[in-house]
């Protein structure tokens, strides 16, 4: 993923919690908010998520689908995609339909 895309403050994250729409998924939870800086993509995993070396398996995983999908995202939005614990079970292809599943249910996926 692109360093322009990245959501990188704590402060842009905090907003997103508060201000943004929140839609859940099996194992993933998507925050949005309208943005006027273009997308931009953050992506969480709580510590309920195995060590760290799983929760860095996890964000690998989400930063590479989230590539895969940059296009058919509606880029006027700043998101946050938090995985739940069951994720470090999951594939990189579930995970990646997962989002999916989450970006569409949101109507973020042109």
């Amino acid at each position: 993923m692109q360093r322009i895309y990245r959501l990188k403050s704590n402060g842009a994250f905090h907003y997103i919690y508060k201000k943004g729409e929140r839609v859940k998924g099996k194992n993933l939870v998507l925050y949005f908010a309208k943005s006027n800086k273009g997308l931009k993509a953050g992506f969480s995993v709580s510590k309920h998520v195995g060590n760290s070396v799983t929760r860095n398996r996890v964000k690998r995983h989400l930063r590479e689908n989230f590539r895969l999908l940059l296009n058919d995202i509606d880029h006027g939005y700043s998101f946050v995609v938090v995985a739940g614990e069951k994720t470090a079970d999951m594939n990189h292809y579930q995970i990646g339909d997962e989002l999916k599943f989450v970006l569409k249910k949101a109507n973020l996926i042109k």
